[in-house]
Formats: structure tokens, C-alpha cells, sequence
């Protein structure tokens, strides 16, 4: 049976999604170069043609879903200026993202729940992209502070960053796992929480 006519980009993909489905279903060590091009129903040239070998082809998938998941979290930060309620603002952004999580499956079990065999490449790529991601959070945080009138406390912009990624990561496991028990909405509502608790001290004072 021949397969498909596809340029260079969707064959690419369709590779690439193919070994997504293995690491997903088996893991990693179930991948080889005869699998895929059995599942793809192709040459094994072809892959080789596209990514020179099964190392080319583990670091183009580790760069699609860092560079997917990224462009999903930079969706959720809102553009300065903000006028909204700050707590609003941070909870709003941790249900969107665990929705966006949802919409994705795919990435996002790479990205959280790595199988057993993962590569190094992997695990390094995703530590890069979650600094990228608490830098890109650092601004909103600072303005947040400033917003909620916390300054007092002398609260670590780095650190709440670092817990606020931890916080997500966490919660778009769970919603993973088990949606119907963590959909986004409960997440967000847990986060509005958290915010409400944190910033109360501060505002008796």
C-alpha cells in the first residue's frame, strides 16, 4: 500500500508524531528507526533522509514539544498594561494554562510525565525551557506585587516565579491523570486561594 505524497515539513511532523505515539504508548525504548518506518509505512531512507539517524530524530522531537510548550505558556501571560485584578490576573493564568494542557495532551505528557529511557537531550532541553518560562513570568510577578501592596514583605521575584511554575506543573499533572477529578476550573479556583491567603496578612496590617 503506497503511502501519502507529503512535503518535507508534514513528513517531518508525521514522523515525529508517529514517535510520539510510541514514547507515549511504550516508551522510549521501544523506539528504533524499523518501527518507525513500519508504523509510517515507509522507507527506512526516508527517515534517515530527514533526520540522518534515530539520535537526529529524538532531538527534533525534544525541540517540537519545548518549543510547542513554550509558545502555549507565553499564550497564557497577558500583554502589559494590565488593569484587571492582580489575583484575578495569576489565577486566570494558571486555569488557562491547565486548559491549554487539556487541548494538548500529546506535549504535555512528554514535557510532565516523561517515561522511563527518556533521553538526556530531553531532560536538559525542558530544564532550559522551564528557566525561559520563569523568566517570562518574572515580570508579571513583580508587577503583582507591586499591585497587591506586598512589597513589604519583601517577597523574592525569582522565587515566587519558580513556585508559581512548580504550582502549574503540578496541577497540569493532575488534570492529566485525572481531568474529571481536576478540571480548570477547580485548579483556578485553588490558585485564587492561595493569592487570597497570601496576601491577607498583608492587607490587615
Amino acid at each position: 500500500m503506497s503511502t501519502p505524497r507529503m512535503n518535507a515539513d508534514e513528513r517531518r511532523n508525521q514522523l515525529l508524531d508517529i514517535l510520539c505515539d510510541i514514547v507515549l504508548s511504550e516508551g522510549f525504548a521501544a523506539v528504533s528507526i524499523d518501527r518507525i518506518a513500519r508504523d509510517a509505512n515507509i522507507a527506512r531512507t526516508v527517515i534517515y533522509s530527514h533526520f540522518g539517524n534515530l539520535d537526529g530524530m529524538l532531538d527534533a522531537l525534544v525541540e517540537r514539544t519545548a518549543d510547542r510548550a513554550l509558545a502555549q505558556v507565553r499564550s497564557v501571560v497577558p500583554d502589559f498594561p494590565i488593569s484587571e485584578d492582580p489575583g484575578d490576573v495569576l489565577a486566570d493564568a494558571i486555569g488557562t494554562f491547565t486548559s491549554v494542557v487539556r487541548s494538548d495532551p500529546v506535549t504535555w505528557r512528554i514535557v510532565l510525565l516523561p517515561s522511563d529511557g527518556a533521553p538526556a537531550q530531553l531532560r536538559e532541553r525542558l530544564g532550559s525551557a522551564r528557566n525561559a518560562i520563569e523568566t517570562l513570568l518574572s515580570p508579571l510577578v513583580e508587577w503583582g506585587i507591586e499591585a497587591l501592596g506586598v512589597r513589604d514583605l519583601e517577597l523574592d521575584v525569582e522565587l515566587v516565579s519558580h513556585a508559581i511554575v512548580l504550582l502549574g506543573e503540578d496541577g497540569a499533572r493532575l488534570t492529566l491523570t485525572d481531568p474529571d477529578r481536576y478540571p480548570p476550573e477547580r485548579l483556578k479556583a485553588f490558585a485564587r486561594s492561595l493569592i487570597m491567603v497570601a496576601t491577607k496578612p498583608a492587607a490587615g496590617a
